[in-house]
C-alpha cells in the first residue's frame, strides 16, 4: 500500500475487508456501506471471515470505520454514469451504493476520498467520475474504457444495461466488450 495523507478519507469495498487487512496500521478514517457488512456477514462465509468480522467490529467501536449509506441523488447519478460507460451490468448494487457513498463524502467533507476495491468495473467507474481508487494485491486499471454488449455470433450490439441476456437473433448468451475510450 502506497503512503496515504492522514486526512484522506478511505472508501472500503467488501474485496478490500475479505484480503484481512489489519485497520489498526491505517491512521485514516474508513467508510463503507451497510451492504458491504451484510455481504461480509454471509452465513456461508461466518466461519472463514470470523477473524475479519471482529476487526471490523473494533474498527466501528473505536471509530475509525464508519457505515453510512449513500442519499439517492448520488446512487441515481452513479448509475446513470455506469449505464453511459456499459460498466452497469458488471456493477452490483453494493457497488453502485459504494461509488455514491465515496461522491457524497468527496462533496460534504470536501477531502481527498481513496475507493478501495479490486473490482475493475468499480475502477473504470472511479476512473470516469474522477474519484481516485485503489487496489490491494493486484494492479489497477491504467486508462478509462467503455464497454458495448454483443452477440458473439451475429456481433448484434444492444444496449450496455443488458448483458448476460441472449441474442435476439440467434439466441447465444451476450459479452461485453471494451472499446476505445470516447
Amino acid at each position: 500500500m502506497t503512503v496515504l495523507k492522514r486526512n484522506s478519507i478511505l472508501v472500503f469495498d467488501t474485496n478490500i475487508f475479505l484480503t484481512g487487512i489489519d485497520f489498526s496500521l491505517i491512521p485514516n478514517e474508513i467508510y463503507t456501506t451497510t451492504q458491504v457488512i451484510e455481504e461480509i456477514e454471509v452465513v456461508k462465509y461466518q466461519e472463514k471471515n470470523r477473524a475479519i468480522a471482529t476487526r471490523i467490529f473494533a474498527a466501528k467501536e473505536t471509530g475509525q470505520l464508519i457505515i453510512k449509506t449513500p442519499v439517492n441523488k448520488y446512487i441515481n447519478y452513479v448509475t446513470i454514469n455506469s449505464k453511459s460507460t456499459g460498466d452497469f451490468s458488471s456493477l452490483s448494487e453494493t457497488d453502485i451504493g459504494l461509488i455514491a457513498l465515496a461522491l457524497e463524502l468527496q462533496d460534504a467533507k470536501k477531502s481527498d476520498v481513496i475507493v478501495y476495491t479490486n473490482d475493475y468495473s468499480m475502477e473504470n467507474l472511479c476512473f470516469h467520475l474522477g474519484l481516485k481508487f485503489k487496489s490491494i494485491f493486484k494492479p489497477g486499471i491504467k486508462k478509462k474504457l467503455n464497454f458495448e454488449i454483443y452477440c458473439p455470433i451475429c456481433n448484434k450490439v444492444y444496449p450496455s444495461t443488458i448483458i448476460y441476456n441472449n441474442c435476439d437473433n440467434c439466441g447465444i448468451r451476450l459479452k461485453r466488450r471494451a472499446l476505445s475510450f470516447k
